[in-house]
């Protein structure tokens, strides 16, 4: 099919609902799943007999190491042999080995675990979002992926959530053992979805299409930046797995109202963040004319002045509820904008690698390596007695994921070239 013949039939497709809240409900699962090692954070340290760097590799590289190279190649195998058979494969692993890791009797064993279960959700993206993009009209895009991306703050919120609710009545073993079963039951619903066959013409191979995407973001240097806005923007969602950590020993909040304040902020503000976002930008798109990356920039350079403000304000006050909602949009705005703009000028035989290797990024440098980073430093600064043991290595995250900004401005400059 050709380009134009492409976009043709792209704007004839229409908004299937149903299918968008499946994969957002599966997303849902996913996150809970994967957060709820941070929302059980102080539980499962006392349990475990878990250090804060010990603590910081399992929620961090050992999870997010994995997960970057089996996103990588999840995107490749869902080019070349079907995005719901990869996507069901890996929905069995992470809920078996979620229900696993509730069984952990001390580092070494939930260390096992983990890369199972982050081997299982690298999956989700690379096949969830593609099958989306290619049921979805254009001018609905990134509106759908905001709402399939909603799964990210319903997910992270209702793992705090969940921990509240289900940790005094079942603990976090048991609380881990129930969203395995969770995952196991959406399988019975996933393998009768129906997805466009792939194009077996093009065997698409790891080394082939890692080529193919280095011509691409040469010739149009506009993805290279659209991506690295969002690798980068994830430096500050590295800081996550120590959110609760951080508010009850810095902040000084009781850990049941960190994971209720939290989480509830979480699902709400993120809602706006990820669902709105998308919507706004597909309304900017339609009504005003503006390229989605220009949208982006904007909302992330009224946002970032309110990250500093989260760590540095008294808990509890106005600044910091809204610094703390700052903080929640600045990590959900992004996807359903940046992944809308890099997937426009992709052959489709790339879409779902080159999103697989934006999540490799994300997870080996911005949340494995900067969550390793906070963790070694932190466990440094409390054994010397530095007042603010977390706040500081939270905020030289909070730095670097800054730097988004400028490159979300040369991803909107570059929106009249690489058209």
């Amino acid at each position: 099919m050709s380009e134009d013949g492409g976009k043709h039939a792209g704007s004839e497709r229409g908004f299937p609902a149903g299918l968008i809240l499946f994969l957002m409900l599966l997303h849902v699962v996913n996150q809970v799943d994967r957060q709820l090692l941070a929302a059980f954070a102080a539980d499962i340290m006392r349990d475990l007999g878990l250090n804060r760097s010990e603590f910081a590799l399992i929620a961090g590289l050992a999870f997010s190491g994995v997960y970057a190279f089996a996103a990588l190649f999840a995107g490749v195998l869902a080019d070349r042999l079907g995005r719901v058979k990869v996507l069901a494969g890996g929905l069995s692993a992470w809920s078996l080995f979620t229900t696993l890791a509730g069984l952990a009797q001390g580092f070494w064993t939930m260390l096992a675990a983990r890369p199972f279960v982050a081997a299982g959700e690298a999956t989700l993206v690379p096949t969830a979002s593609n099958i989306i993009l290619a049921r979805v009209g254009d001018r609905y895009k990134a509106g759908a992926l905001g709402l399939f991306f909603a799964g990210i703050p319903l997910g992270i919120g209702g793992g705090f959530l969940i921990a509240g609710a289900l940790g005094p009545v079942i603990g976090w073993r048991g609380t881990f053992m129930v969203m395995g079963a969770i995952g196991i039951a959406a399988l019975a619903v996933l393998v009768r979805l129906k997805d466009d066959p792939p194009d077996l013409s093009q065997r698409p191979t790891v080394r082939g299409n890692l080529a193919a995407l280095i011509a691409v973001n040469k010739a149009r240097p506009r993805v290279m930046w659209a991506s690295l806005a969002i690798i980068l923007a994830h430096c500050h969602t590295a800081t996550s797995p120590f959110v609760q950590l951080w508010l009850v020993e810095d902040k000084g909040l009781e850990p049941a109202r960190a994971q209720t304040l939290y989480g509830l902020m979480f699902v709400c503000v993120g809602l706006v963040g990820t669902f709105g976002a998308g919507l706004l930008g597909d309304w900017a798109h339609t009504r005003l004319g503006w390229d989605r990356a220009r949208t982006a920039f904007l909302i992330l350079l009224v946002l970032g002045p309110l990250l500093p403000l989260y760590r540095l304000a008294d808990a509890g006050g106005a600044a910091f509820l809204i610094g703390m909602a700052g903080s929640i949009l600045f990590m959900t705005v992004l996807y359903g904008l940046v992944f809308v703009v890099v997937e426009e000028l992709l052959p489709p035989q790339l879409k779902a690698t080159s999103t697989g290797l934006t999540m490799l990024l994300i997870n080996v440098f911005a949340i494995g390596g900067v969550s390793l980073g906070i963790g070694v430093v932190s466990d440094h600064l409390a054994t010397s007695g530095a007042a603010d043991s977390w706040t500081i290595p939270l905020i030289g995250a909070d730095a670097l994921a800054l730097l988004a900004i400028p490159c979300m401005f040369m991803a909107m400059r570059g929106a009249q070239t690489d058209r």
